[in-house]
């Protein structure tokens, strides 16, 4: 019996054992799960896990920040230009609502003759006068220069004598001959439609060439004038872009200073030339400018005779070859460099020879090679 009751107590003890040893197992088991779960949702690793790998996508979010803000820079600059650009292409438009009617014809390219004529006034003369020596030493004698000339004339003014009819210009033939006045007293209706010219340049009163707002209407109409009188079949039209005053010349104060005349008349002239359609321009005024700043060309009171007009010699033959550059050289394929003359006496102050010819040539072939800025290489 009492192994009987022994026995009975091993049995219950062992499965009391087993018992605990099952909970012991669920509880490990619920550890392990607990583990488990843990290892999958821990705040600790979860959290510097995330974190290790969120800060690359903090960093990619601010490259990203700089990049739209680069993004929006460049937009911004390339917008600022693209509203430039349409002002100014409004501004073009504008001006061309009340000039812009022209498609200016090219050149032509050798012909059998080329005459050309000046609408100007006593800058035409000085731009016009040393040309028959250049067109004597290079053996030219199918060019015929006109010059209509009225002292002071401005656009406003050979507008208003146009309509008048008024007989008060004269008017001058410039080839290799040399020098010839063909009529004292003329109109500028009569001289329009006295010759097919091949070429018509337009000039305007010096003093108000700096102010673009003295060009126009009149420029326009004396175009349209021309255009519905011209006996040529097809004409070039040409600007003469004339030059600032001596820094001593009373009428400077109006600009401050001669290089802020120039300047002006630079402006005024690119207006003209995008307004107008008339794209070939005698850079007369940047050629000057190009001249002053050489130390041997410094002779006569900054290449003028009075302070406003072009010095006799030096100051004559540097206009006429850039004019030389600008129209004939082109049309009859001849170069400036050709040219030998000496022009002037030995006496007079300011010849041309062989010690000065090639700087002044120089300084005419870059300005016809950029209109709007002194070169560097003007004393070379």
């Amino acid at each position: 019996m009492n192994r009987l009751i022994w026995i009975g107590m091993l049995f219950a003890l062992c499965l009391q054992g087993m018992a605990q040893t099952n909970k012991t197992t669920n509880g490990q088991t619920l550890v392990v799960r607990k583990t488990t779960v843990t290892k999958k949702t821990v705040p600790a690793n979860t959290t510097k896990q995330g974190s290790t790998k969120q800060a690359p996508a903090k960093q990619t979010t601010t490259k990203q920040s700089t990049a739209k803000t680069s993004g929006k820079t460049d937009k911004t600059t390339f917008n600022q230009k693209t509203a430039a650009d349409t002002q100014a292409q409004k501004e073009s438009a504008a001006l061309q609502q009340s000039t812009g009617y022209l498609y200016n014809a090219p050149l032509p390219y050798l012909p059998q003759k080329l005459d050309v004529l000046f609408i100007g006034n006593s800058f035409s003369i000085d731009t016009s006068a040393a040309l028959p020596s250049i067109l004597s030493s290079l053996g030219m004698n199918n060019v015929n220069v006109y010059v209509l000339y009225k002292g002071g004339c401005s656009m406003k003014q050979h507008y208003e004598f146009y309509k008048s009819g008024e007989k008060v210009y004269e008017l001058y033939r410039y080839n290799s001959q040399g020098e010839v006045q063909l009529e004292k007293t003329t109109s500028i209706g009569e001289v329009m439609q006295r010759f097919p010219y091949d070429v018509v340049v337009w000039q305007q009163y010096s003093l108000e060439s700096g102010d673009y707002t003295s060009y126009e209407p009149y420029l326009s109409k004396l175009i349209q004038a021309y255009n519905i009188t011209k006996l040529s079949a097809r004409t070039t039209f040409a600007f003469n872009e004339t030059w600032a005053y001596a820094s001593n010349a009373k009428n400077l104060t109006r600009y401050k200073n001669q290089k802020n005349m120039w300047k002006s008349i630079c402006t005024a002239v690119r207006k003209m030339k995008a307004a107008s359609g008339i794209d070939l321009v005698i850079p007369c005024g940047t050629a000057v400018q190009n001249a002053r700043e050489v130390e041997a060309l410094k002779v006569d009171n900054e290449l003028t005779r009075d302070g406003t007009h072009i010095s006799n010699y030096a100051g004559r033959y540097l206009l006429a070859c850039t004019f030389f550059e600008s129209i004939i050289a082109p049309c009859m394929n001849r170069s400036i460099r050709e040219d030998n003359t000496t022009y002037g006496k030995s006496t007079d102050v300011g010849q041309v020879n062989d010690t000065n010819r090639r700087l002044l040539q120089n300084c005419a072939r870059l300005a016809v090679a950029n209109n709007y800025e002194i070169s560097e290489f003007a004393g070379q």
